[in-house]
């Protein structure tokens, strides 16, 4: 391995404010499109009322983990197959020869093309090709809750034109969704499902039931297939206008997880560059937009809680992915 160059995955997770294990392992994981960020971000519990404000002593929280520098390659080079004008210019013609190499041939001709190959990988989004047909399998899960899933999931299908097919197969699919209760719900990010062992899911519901909530399934279910289609979460804009209270963050996150003020500056208020997503204007009602708690903020700034696609969503897509 040369360098530790990193990948982030979204996951989801429930706990009380004291609490100080975080059970997170490799899990692949929205609204501006690119690739990964680091990020740890707390919101209301589903069950509090719609119109109330959000408890800090139980919350979820949304983090990203790390995978391996060798992962990030392989991914760059699924993701270039897939949809070369995911590059979107970044590369020079040096660059593209490196790629080129690399995809078609399996080939690195010269150590120092693994540092150009890395800076694309941090780059390139995860968009697929228009049209595509994505192959959906469970890995266990009650037949009442994958119904609902499937109900929920296609709703990306009437804006997109791309394809969740969940035919009965015996191979896996290229969307694999288990229901492991101690990993709580995440996604991997479009095109990486494609780097990801066919024996390993590349989505997980940890907390969905047959008795759960419609409006927590359409909130989850849409989120997660919404990382698979390579959207990122909207907060992580530079212009989210988030008006953090730090100290309290610091000391939040200490209390909670232990952390330094360099891990909560990492996990929480790092954001991607401007020039490197795609929508032009945040959309705080977007379904990849979390809400944000107000003790942790300056003055009363808040963000509620969304459960379905917003009109920016269904447009945004639909330019993503236009039907012909």
């Amino acid at each position: 391995m040369i360098g530790e160059e990193l990948q982030f995955f979204d996951k989801w997770k429930l706990f009380a404010r004291r609490s100080v294990n975080c059970r997170l392992r490799n899990a692949g994981t929205v609204f501006s499109l690119l690739h990964f960020k680091k990020i740890r971000y707390t919101f209301r519990n589903p069950s509090t009322p719609k119109n109330t404000s959000m408890k800090i002593s139980n919350i979820y929280y949304c983090r990203e983990c790390r995978i391996s520098h060798h992962n990030q390659i392989k991914d760059l080079k699924n993701s270039f197959l897939e949809r070369p004008s995911n590059l979107r210019g970044i590369a020079s013609k040096a660059d593209m020869n490196i790629l080129e190499d690399y995809a078609h041939k399996n080939r690195i001709k010269k150590p120092a093309h693994i540092v150009s190959l890395s800076r694309m990988a941090t780059e390139i989004s995860k968009e697929w090709k228009n049209g595509r047909v994505l192959t959906v399998s469970f890995m266990g899960g009650k037949k009442a809750v994958k119904d609902r899933i499937i109900r929920h999931a296609k709703i990306w299908m009437d804006y997109a034109n791309i394809e969740f097919d969940f035919t009965p197969r015996k191979k896996p699919g290229d969307v694999r969704i288990a229901f492991d209760t101690n990993d709580g719900s995440w996604s991997l990010m479009g095109t990486q499902i494609l780097s990801e062992d066919k024996t390993n899911p590349t989505m997980n519901f940890g907390w969905l039931t047959p008795t759960t909530d419609d409006l927590e399934y359409n909130r989850v279910v849409v989120h997660e297939f919404g990382h698979t289609l390579g959207c990122i979460h909207e907060h992580e804009r530079p212009d989210n206008g988030i008006p953090w209270d730090k100290p309290k963050v610091y000391a939040y996150y200490k209390e909670t997880d232990g952390w330094s003020k360099e891990e909560v500056d990492d996990q929480v208020f790092d954001k991607y560059d401007i020039s490197q997503i795609r929508a032009n204007k945040l959309d705080k009602k977007s379904i990849m937009m979390y809400p944000v708690p107000e003790e942790l903020t300056k003055g009363n700034f808040s963000i509620g809680w969304n459960t379905g696609l917003s009109e920016a969503d269904k447009k945004f897509i639909a330019k993503l992915y236009p039907k012909k």
